[in-house]
């Protein structure tokens, strides 16, 4: 299994979220750099993958709306990608509302 660690406080702009997502998870060099393609990313995966995500939520108010939106997208490639597992730092952000 492959485990991969983000904490996202080393990231300042939405730029460099990017470009950290892309260099943790290895991304090739024509991914897009957006949330479009993160997902696409993420779905694609084909090998056991299990993530954890630190500083996500961390009050950052330039970053704050971007990091929820990763935080979705993240949460959603895990729902359609059996390869992927997300854990997120704060307990109640692994799991769906309705499951809370």
């Amino acid at each position: 299994m492959r485990k991969i660690l983000l904490d996202f406080r080393i990231a300042d702009t939405k730029e460099k979220v990017q470009e950290y997502l892309m260099l943790s998870f290895g991304f090739p060099d024509y991914y897009g750099r957006n949330l479009d393609a993160l997902f696409d990313m993420l779905t694609g995966l084909r090998e056991d993958t299990c993530v954890g995500i630190f500083g996500i939520d961390d009050g950052r108010e330039a970053l704050a709306g971007y990091l929820k939106q990763v935080k979705r997208v993240l949460q959603d490639a895990e729902e359609e990608n059996p390869y992927l597992c997300v854990i997120f730092e704060t307990y109640e952000d692994n799991f769906c509302e309705e499951e809370w």
